[in-house]
C-alpha cells in the first residue's frame, strides 16, 4: 500500500493542534456560558461547577491524546530501530557493491514521526544506516560511493529517501539543485564532527572499523 502523506498528517500533527483546541474549547464555552448568564437573571447554570467539569473533560482529553503520541511515537522507534540494526550490507568483494536499504511504507511512516517526536533517536538510527555502508565499502573495495540510486541528480525524496532525510539532517548539500556525488563516506564525516554518537556502541563499533581499515590502506597494506 503506498504510503499517504496526507493520513500521516492527520495521525500526527493534528493530534497537536487537537490538544490547543481542547485548550481553547471550554475557554469559549465559559464565555458563552458568562454571556448568557448577564443575559438571563434566572439561568441555573453554577458556572462555578460548569468550569470545573469543562477543565476535567479537557484534561482527561489531553492525557488522552498524549498517550496516543507517545504510543506513536514508541511503536515509530521499535519500526525505525529494528529496521537499522538489521541493515547488514554486503562485504564480500565478489558480491556487489553495498547500497542503502530499501524502505517499506512502515518505515517511512516511522521516519516521519520519529523525527519529531524523537529527534535525537531519530538521528541515531539514521547514522548507523550510513556508517554501516560506509564500513561495508571500505571493507570490500577500500573506497567510497555514490549512495543515491540515480545520480547525478539532486536528492529525491520518493526514490532516496533515508538519503534525503540524512542530508535534511546534516544540511551538507542544497535540495534545490544538482549533485554531481554523495560519497557514502558521509555517514563517517558526520560523526566525526558529532562526537556524541561515538556513546552509541553500535556505531563507535562500525566507526572502529572504518578507521582501521583506513590505516591499512595508508599503510599500503
Amino acid at each position: 500500500m503506498r504510503f499517504n502523506p496526507l493520513l500521516l498528517i492527520h495521525e500526527t500533527v493534528s493530534k497537536h493542534y487537537m490538544k490547543q483546541m481542547l485548550y481553547i474549547l471550554p475557554l469559549l464555552l465559559i464565555a458563552c456560558g458568562e454571556s448568557n448568564n448577564q443575559d438571563k437573571d434566572n439561568s441555573t447554570v453554577d458556572s462555578s461547577e460548569f468550569i470545573t467539569k469543562m477543565t476535567k473533560q479537557s484534561t482527561d482529553s489531553i492525557n488522552l491524546i498524549d498517550k496516543e503520541i507517545d504510543l506513536d511515537s514508541l511503536r515509530s522507534l521499535e519500526i525505525f530501530k529494528d529496521f537499522a540494526i538489521n541493515y547488514t550490507p554486503t562485504r564480500k568483494p565478489n558480491s556487489g557493491v553495498a547500497i542503502l536499504p530499501k524502505t517499506p511504507d512502515s518505515v517511512i511512516q516511522a521516519i516521519n514521526i520519529l523525527k519529531f517526536s524523537n529527534p535525537k533517536e531519530f538521528e541515531k538510527f539514521l547514522t548507523l544506516i550510513f556508517i554501516k555502508l560506509y564500513s561495508a565499502h571500505l571493507e570490500c573495495c577500500h573506497q567510497s560511493y555514490e549512495i543515491r540510486r540515480q545520480p547525478p541528480n539532486g536528492l529525491d525524496k520518493e526514490r532516496d529517501p533515508l538519503v534525503y532525510e540524512f542530508n535534511n539532517l546534516t544540511k551538507k548539500y542544497p535540495f534545490d539543485k544538482p549533485i554531481e556525488f554523495i560519497s557514502s563516506s558521509i555517514g563517517y564525516d558526520y560523526v566525526k564532527s558529532h562526537k556524541y554518537l561515538m556513546d552509541f556502541e553500535p556505531i563507535k563499533k562500525h566507526v572502529d572499523k572504518i578507521e582501521h581499515v583506513q590505516k591499512k590502506i595508508e599503510e599500503g597494506l
